[in-house]
C-alpha cells in the first residue's frame, strides 16, 4: 500500500531501469543514513541472484492480515 511504504526511505543509485520499468524514491532524503556503507549490498549481474538469497526463506502469511 503506498500510504505505508510512501513515508519509508527508499533510494535507487546508479540502477539499469528497461522495459519501462521505472523506480519512485520516496522518504527525506536529507536525513542521516541509518547504516553505515558496509551494510549496503552492492549491485551485481542477475547470476548472482541464488548467492544473494540462498539464506532467504518463506515469509510466514496469513490471510487478510497484511
Amino acid at each position: 500500500m503506498e500510504s505505508e511504504w510512501k513515508h519509508w526511505t527508499w533510494r535507487s543509485e546508479g540502477d539499469l531501469m528497461m522495459n519501462l520499468a521505472f523506480f519512485v524514491e520516496s522518504g527525506d532524503s536529507s536525513t542521516k543514513r541509518p547504516y553505515s556503507m558496509q551494510d549496503m549490498i552492492h549491485a551485481r549481474p542477475g547470476t548472482y541472484v541464488t548467492r544473494l538469497t540462498r539464506f532467504a526463506g518463506a515469509l510466514y502469511c496469513r490471510v487478510n492480515k497484511g
